[in-house]
């Protein structure tokens, strides 16, 4: 997420110079930043579906002491540290941004 607002400063800059104010542009990032979490926890709750009961099993009929137990709990309870990481890294990167005006933006963006 951070990476992806810094690469598109400059978009930033032009959106807010044509007329997009300092609110939308930090709503646009945070809904960007909660899709982003939506998408990764849909990701890893499918993929940790589907292969924890085949891995789970080709371990315990290769290890005589492991014992397979599936359990989605640690995708479920990431999901709330992903979604506030997905609404204070855009606020804190557009606050950050948000001190130089759009002129400045700009100019930096060309150099």
């Amino acid at each position: 997420m951070m990476t992806s607002i810094l690469f598109r400063r400059r978009e930033f800059a032009v959106l807010q110079a044509v007329g997009m104010t300092g609110k939308q542009l930090k709503a646009m990032l945070v809904w960007e930043g909660l899709l982003y979490t939506l998408g990764s926890g849909l990701i890893s709750g499918i993929l940790s579906a589907a292969v924890n009961p085949l891995a789970g099993r080709f371990l315990e009929q290769g290890y005589w002491f492991f014992r397979y137990h599936y359990t989605i709990t640690p995708v479920l309870l990431m999901i709330p540290v992903f979604a506030l990481l997905g609404y204070v890294i855009p606020t804190r990167m557009y606050r950050h941004a948000a001190k130089q005006s759009v002129v400045e933006r700009l100019r930096e963006a060309e150099a």
